[in-house]
């Protein structure tokens, strides 16, 4: 047997190993083995520590990458268990999709830096811009082949009926089976990609996002100067202008990056699209700004919630990207070098938030309870107004 194929059997099996295991959870929780706080931790850790042992396996060899992967998954469900002690069952932590999107971003955004380390330097900005794009592009075609075969499962299904034969329905009645399946294409899948990771480069798709720097910086100058002649209050009707806002400055922050690529060498050579993602860095943090100005005065207006204070932290960081942005452009030569060293640090101060977040130092869930309270305390709000059902879904204060 080839390395090749010893490679894509280790990942076949490691996948249908994760298979077993969520059918295994599955059926504890369907027969009250286990609490379901223990069930949610648990499911955390087995998603994270196979995705993570899936997705580096590739490029540092699946031993290599399984202390690692085992890592992540305990940091991240440990914060699971630290979040789900704020809801009295494990259902309030589910529906909350904040906390589901703290928790992806700590269970993904460390990913490139395990990889990075594991070959020698966690802080090399070009091991890291490349896999994390990589990273995007391989899952993106592994979970397509893996759609792509249950297509052709449920097709030959189909067709087999028609002369009666029902070998394949009868087996996909068993959730072991569907699990087994899944997780073992998806093995397949991530190890046959990362042998065609020439053809699967993600350089296409950064070279055409950057074609749309422009058009993206023109609808931003374009806002800025109509805004202040149309007038400000649209910006603070309620908080879709401010979510708008923060998405155009993700949407520069993320085309100024693809454009400055991994190094200079890499960068775009067009002077036009240069001059754009200059442009882009300086503006940045204006449009950031108005954002937090518009959420900062609905909290004036109606306090604290969870929704307003994650916001306020996304502006508070699209406003730190843009000034780190406007500030490496200002300081002249080596401007996009100081933006990839910069997005370095902010990566990490993103995944430290978004730790906080689960943690009880940053519980929005008790920080906004106390503001309704406190407001209402003061007479700032009426009894009328005063949404119980709101802070009873907020969960216990920890």
């Amino acid at each position: 047997m080839t390395d090749q194929m010893a490679d894509r059997w280790r990942l076949a099996l490691t996948g249908a190993c994760g298979g077993v295991l969520f059918w295994v959870l599955i059926k504890a929780a369907e027969g009250e083995m286990l609490g379901q706080q223990s069930i949610l931790i648990l499911f955390a850790l087995v998603t994270v520590v196979f995705a993570a042992l899936l997705t580096m396996a590739g490029p540092i060899g699946l031993w290599r990458a399984l202390p690692r992967a085992l890592a992540l998954g305990l940091a991240v469900s440990a914060l699971t268990w630290l979040a789900g002690l704020r809801y009295p069952d494990p259902d309030g932590f589910v529906s909350s999709p904040l906390a589901i999107l703290a928790l992806m971003t700590v269970a993904v955004l460390p990913v490139p830096f395990l990889i990075a380390g594991a070959r020698g330097n966690w802080r090399d900005y070009g091991a890291l811009f490349l896999e994390a794009w990589s990273i995007v592009v391989r899952s993106a075609a592994a979970w397509a082949f893996v759609g792509l075969v249950w297509l052709v499962i449920y097709l030959s299904d189909a067709v087999l009926l028609i002369v009666g034969v029902t070998v394949v329905g009868d087996l996909m009645e068993y959730w072991i089976v569907l699990a087994v399946v899944t997780g073992a294409t998806l093995g397949l899948a991530m190890a046959v990609v990362y042998e065609l990771a020439d053809l699967l480069s993600p350089y296409l798709v950064l070279r055409l996002f950057r074609l749309l720097l422009p058009a993206v910086l023109v609808v931003m100058v374009v806002f800025l100067v109509a805004l202040p002649l149309r007038g400000f209050d649209g910006l603070f009707i309620g908080l879709s202008p401010t979510l708008l806002l923060l998405t155009m400055v993700a949407a520069g922050v993320s085309l100024v990056s693809v454009t400055v690529d991994q190094s200079d060498a890499e960068a775009s050579s067009s002077p036009v699209l240069r001059r754009a993602a200059q442009g882009m860095a300086l503006i940045l943090p204006v449009v950031a700004a108005l954002a937090a100005w518009a959420i900062w005065l609905r909290v004036d207006q109606h306090g604290w919630t969870p929704e307003r204070l994650f916001v306020a932290l996304i502006a508070a960081l699209g406003f730190l990207y843009g000034a780190v942005y406007a500030a490496s452009v200002l300081r002249g030569n080596g401007w996009m070098a100081r933006i990839r060293q910069g997005n370095i640090v902010l990566a990490l101060a993103v995944i430290a938030i978004a730790a906080l977040w689960l943690t009880p130092i940053l519980n929005a869930e008790r920080i906004s309870a106390a503001s309704q309270l406190a407001r209402f305390e003061a007479g700032r709000t009426p009894v009328a107004d005063l949404d119980l059902r709101a802070l009873e879904s907020w969960g216990a204060p920890r």
